[in-house]
Formats: C-alpha cells, sequence, structure tokens
C-alpha cells in the first residue's frame, strides 16, 4: 500500500540479477575448475602408481627368462598384459640396453587405450635384478584414457551437483526475497501508519502536510491550507479506570469517527497519544475550517460503547490556516497546538483558533519565567503584609503575608500572572518554602521590636502540599525562626483539598496537632461541599472577594449562610475585598468576624507595616 508522501526503493533491475547469477555461476566454476585439477592430478597419481605395482611384478617374474636368454617365455609372461586396456607397452630390455622381449598393444586388441588420452602416457622404469646384480629392466608404459574417463564421469557428478546447488540457491534466495519484500512492505505500514487506530502515524501525516503546502505554494493564488489539532478531554482518566486496552479501542473508535465525519475531504491522522491532526488541503475559506472543526466536535460528542459503558468523548480543538498563520509545517503545527493549549485553559470541547496575540501572550509567558528564574536567584521577590481587621471594633487581628515582584523593566507584576507560571514549571515550591520562612522571621523580628503580631497567614501552593515532606518542613521553619505556632496561619484552598482528601487531612491533622492555625482560602470558588466543614480541623474560613463585590445589593442570602453555618461550626470568617463602606457595614450587620481589603489596608512592605502596628490595637474581639 502506498503511503503518504512517501518515495518507493527501486526493485533490482533484470541486469542485475542476471548479474547475480552469473556471478554465481563464474563462482561454481572456478571452484568446480579446482575440484577437476584436483581430480586429474589424484587420478593420474593413482594409475602410475598402478603401473609401478605392475612393472615390479613383472620385474620379479621375468628375471629367469632373462637369466636364460628364454625369450618366448618372457613374451608370453608380457602377452598377459593384453587383458589390461590401460597397458599400451611392456618391453623387457637386457642388461644392455636392448630390448629382449615386448608386447605392444596392436589394431587387433580389444582395446580403446591404444591412444595415448588427453594427459599423455604414463611411462615407468622398473629393474630387474637377481641376488644383487642387475639385469635388465622392464618398462611399461599405460594410456591415461582411464583418467580422462574418471575425471569425465566425475565432472558429470559435479556438474550435476552444481546445478542442484544453484538451483537450490535460486529457490533459496527467491523465497529469502519473498521474505524481505514482505518485511519490506511491514516495516513501511509501521513507518506511517499507527498500529492502533490504522490511521497515518505522525511522520505520514507531516509528510501530507508538507505536500499540501507545496501544491497550494505552487496552485493557484490564494490557496489556503487547513490544519485541526484534536486532543482528547480526560484521555488519562479512561486509562487510568479502565486500563490501556479500553483506552486504545477508545482511540480507534475516535479515528473512525473522525473519518466518517470528515470523508475524504480532509484527511486524519493520529498524532500521538490521544492527539489527532486533520488537514484540510485547498479550502475555499477560513470559515470552511470552522466548520469542519464544528463537524469533528459534533461528531465526538455522540455517546461511545466501552467495556460495556456508555462514555461521552470531547475533544479540544486548535485550528490554523496557511499561510495565514503560518509559512511552513512546522509554523503551522506549533501554532495550531498554541490555539489547542488556549482551548483547554478555556474550558475545554471547543474550538480555538490561532491568533498573532496567542504567541505574544506565549512569548511573555516564556520570558516571565526566565525573568522569574533570575528574580529567585538575585534575591528579588519582596513580601508584602496585607493587615486583617475586627468587624466589631476594628482591631488587628493578623497579616496575610503576600508575594510581591518588582520586575526591572516593566515594574510591579500582578500575582494573578506569575504565581500560575511558578505553579506550572515548579518553581512555587521553592517561592512558597521562601515565603514561609520569610512571614515567620518577619513576625519574630517584629515582636523583637515591641510590635508583636497576633498572627502571620500564609498561602499554600497545590505543589507544596503534594510534598510528602511538606509537614515537616513547615515544623523545621518554625524551629529556625523561634515563631510560636499558634501565631501560624496556613491558608489552603478547596480544591487543593479536594484532589487528595486523605493526604490533605493526614497533614491538617499534623499541623493542628503541633498548633498551627488553617483556614480554607476563597472559600466558595472550589467544590462549595459544607459537608466537609465537619472533616476539616479548620480554625476559619475566608469568604472569596468574588461574593463580596456585589454586596450588600446582591448575595446577601449566599454570604450570610455561610457567616451562620460557620459559627455553628465554630468557625471565625474572613471577607476578603472589602472595599467600599456599604460593603464593610453589612458585613458587621451579618456578624462577620474578620474583613480584609483595600479599605482596611493595602499590602504594605515590612518597614510600613511596622510603623503602622504601633498605632493600632491588637486585642481581638469576636461578635456577639
Amino acid at each position: 500500500m502506498k503511503q503518504p508522501g512517501r518515495t518507493r526503493a527501486p526493485r533490482p533491475s533484470a541486469a542485475l540479477r542476471v548479474g547475480q547469477l552469473a556471478a554465481a555461476i563464474g563462482a561454481v566454476a572456478v571452484a568446480g575448475g579446482i575440484l577437476l585439477s584436483y581430480q586429474a592430478i589424484a587420478l593420474r597419481k593413482s594409475l602410475a602408481a598402478d603401473v609401478g605395482i605392475h612393472a615390479r611384478v613383472v620385474a620379479g617374474n621375468i628375471a629367469a627368462p632373462l637369466m636364460f636368454r628364454d625369450g618366448d617365455a618372457a613374451g608370453e609372461m608380457l602377452r598377459s598384459f593384453r587383458p589390461a586396456p590401460f597397458v599400451v607397452e611392456a618391453v623387457v630390455l637386457d642388461g644392455h640396453g636392448r630390448e629382449f622381449a615386448a608386447y605392444r598393444r596392436g589394431a587387433g586388441d580389444d582395446s580403446r587405450a591404444d591412444t595415448p588420452g588427453w594427459f599423455g602416457p604414463v611411462t615407468v622404469l622398473q629393474p630387474v635384478s637377481h641376488q644383487g646384480k642387475q639385469l635388465g629392466q622392464v618398462r611399461l608404459v599405460a594410456s591415461s584414457r582411464t583418467v580422462d574417463r574418471g575425471l569425465r564421469n566425475y565432472a558429470m557428478l559435479l556438474g550435476l551437483a552444481s546445478l542442484g546447488a544453484l538451483l537450490t540457491s535460486a529457490l533459496l534466495t527467491r523465497r529469502q526475497r519473498a521474505r524481505v519484500a514482505c518485511a519490506e512492505q511491514e516495516l513501511a505500514w509501521l513507518a506511517y501508519t499507527d498500529p492502533v487506530t490504522e490511521l497515518p502515524n505522525r511522520r505520514a501525516s507531516q509528510e501530507k502536510l508538507a505536500e499540501a503546502l507545496d501544491g497550494a505554494g505552487i496552485g493557484i493564488r490564494g490557496a489556503r491550507v487547513g490544519l485541526l489539532l484534536i486532543d482528547l478531554d480526560n484521555f488519562k482518566v479512561v486509562n487510568d479506570t479502565a486500563g490501556h486496552a479500553v483506552g486504545d479501542q477508545l482511540l480507534r473508535q475516535v479515528g473512525q469517527r473522525l473519518r466518517a465525519a470528515l470523508g475524504t475531504e480532509a484527511p486524519v491522522g493520529r498524532f500521538g497519544g490521544d492527539e489527532f491532526i486533520v488537514i484540510a488541503p485547498a479550502l475555499v475559506s477560513p470559515a470552511r475550517l470552522r466548520a469542519l472543526a464544528q463537524a469533528v466536535l459534533k461528531a465526538l460528542r455522540q455517546p461511545i460503547q466501552l467495556a460495556g459503558a456508555e462514555v461521552i468523548v470531547t475533544a479540544s480543538i486548535g485550528s490554523a490556516l496557511y499561510p495565514d498563520d503560518g509559512g511552513d509545517a512546522e509554523e503551522l503545527i506549533s501554532n495550531a497546538d498554541l490555539a489547542l493549549y488556549h482551548a483547554k485553559g478555556a474550558g475545554r470541547d471547543r474550538i480555538g483558533e490561532f491568533r498573532r496575540e496567542m504567541m505574544l501572550a506565549t512569548q511573555r509567558r516564556a520570558q516571565l519565567e526566565r525573568d522569574l528564574r533570575r528574580a529567585i536567584e538575585g534575591g528579588a521577590l519582596a513580601v508584602h503584609y496585607q493587615p486583617q481587621f475586627d468587624c466589631a471594633d476594628g482591631a488587628l487581628v493578623g497579616v496575610e503575608a503576600l508575594l510581591r515582584w518588582k520586575h526591572p523593566e516593566q515594574g510591579f507584576v500582578s500575582p494573578a500572572e506569575f504565581i500560575p507560571i511558578a505553579e506550572d514549571c515548579g518553581l512555587i515550591v521553592e517561592i512558597g518554602a521562601w515565603v514561609l520562612e520569610r512571614a515567620c522571621a518577619d513576625a519574630v523580628a517584629l515582636a523583637a521590636d515591641g510590635a508583636a503580631l497576633p498572627s502571620v497567614s500564609v498561602n499554600v501552593s497545590a505543589r507544596q502540599l503534594r510534598e510528602p515532606d511538606f509537614a515537616a518542613t513547615v515544623e523545621q521553619v518554625l524551629a529556625r525562626t523561634g515563631l510560636p505556632a499558634a501565631r501560624l496561619e496556613l491558608e489552603l484552598t478547596e480544591s487543593m483539598l479536594m484532589n487528595d482528601l486523605d493526604a490533605a487531612l493526614a497533614f491538617m491533622h499534623t499541623m493542628r496537632a503541633i498548633g498551627v492555625g488553617l483556614s480554607i482560602d476563597d472559600f466558595g470558588t472550589g467544590y462549595s461541599s459544607l459537608a466537609y466543614l465537619q472533616k476539616f480541623p479548620i480554625n476559619q474560613l475566608k469568604i472569596d472577594r468574588s461574593f463580596v463585590e456585589p454586596l450588600p445589593g446582591d448575595g446577601q442570602a449566599m454570604v450570610g449562610a455561610v457567616i451562620a453555618l460557620a459559627h455553628r461550626f465554630g468557625l471565625n470568617v474572613v471577607a476578603e475585598g472589602v472595599e467600599r463602606h456599604d460593603q464593610l457595614d453589612w458585613l458587621q450587620n451579618a456578624c462577620c468576624d474578620y474583613v480584609q481589603g483595600y479599605l482596611t489596608g493595602r499590602p504594605v512592605p515590612l518597614a510600613d507595616l511596622q510603623a503602622r502596628l504601633r498605632q493600632l490595637p491588637t486585642a481581638p474581639s469576636a461578635c456577639s
């Protein structure tokens, strides 16, 4: 199967195969020649050995006829070689070298050995002696025709064996070539196809996108190519709860739905993990790309049957358009991925269309992360303190430690901007530990200066709470700074506690055991489950500013109910974000315990707080 964007490797030509066959035949011929030469030498040596034996036998029996000059007896003895087809001549020579008796194979003899053969005759001279005295010589001449026949038979056998070997080799080579071709096809399939969904994989999709961009570049003016990156929402939950086999089944069904929804207009591929890619070449308008993305969302929202259960799948989509949003494949994919990130951040199950301001925001985020690391190393971060006051008599009851960052070029950067960056890149653990130690040390310093604080509150991030030794870290900070545990309060958010309820409860009980106070920050913005107030060993609730802001016009019932219920559980209530007198008046009448906001005091550096503490009462009181 031809893969998109793939160039087939050329197959071996017929000439190459013929050349390989000729090389094999040549190799066999060389080997055969060597074997035939060896066999010829061996056969000729064997013939010479046989003739030598016959010559020795004749020499041993011809001595008496030679001594008594009995030529007839000698001739009769030599004629005994007539049945031996390889003997051409047998001659007895006397002591003077004269011929005494001879037998020469004539034309009338029944023999085919009257020619010397390919290798010439074999001649053997054997002396005839008696009691140490040489009487003469026996000369036997043999034809090599027997060597020729033996060599011819050997050559025929060797030829048949070589032919069989060549045929066997050719058959094995053909089978091996077929297996290699099959393996190549399988490797090509694996190289360009995702084995789970059988969709084009990342490599094939990138090549297809490059082809589409090349086609748009040389095509009609104004041609566009659309790109969609699709990421399944909460796919990890399916893998973790139902297993990877069910997760693979879900991916297969999603791939089938995408192909059914988009047809041949926009090829679909699996980009990796739970992410899919859609390439829409030759788009008429950007609106068409938006329609394709909406068709994807609609198709995926239909229920899917998995492991006997019905599952609703949603997806976040990032879209980008060539050449408006990118000049090449890499830039287009990067910008679509950025739009996908914004779609997931905006709540998921939606389409994010790339805009240039997204790139600017990403660049600013990356720059702030680099600058934040430098700020940590250079000690450019600071802790400011916002006071909390008793609603009844205005006495100072504590301060909240708030992190501040004054950028050398941009001035103060909002915590709402840089703290999420610190959480994402893991810096919040280091920063949080520094803020905790700084706040405790400052509280001790104020006490030494005669301006003691009733309590100091420090925010705890979710990343800090997940650290297994965070409770030990708090105890170590208290020991190093000398701050009494009762004067430290840690602020936790609802969502943070609900992520790992058992671990959160264990941490909270540890803190309460050593005397550290606990409060729920931004109450009402997370799970808002009042039932958990019975389980959490906390001291107070902090009502989020979003509930305080509409007071006294709206939200009275909600805030009043929280205050009343918290008091029933024996908890104090702190209202955040108090900025107007009418808000403060309503909270006082609603018997809220403490208030915090710009109306009563902005966050200030330690020196300003120290000056203010000398002027304010510190004895807390409760609303009766």
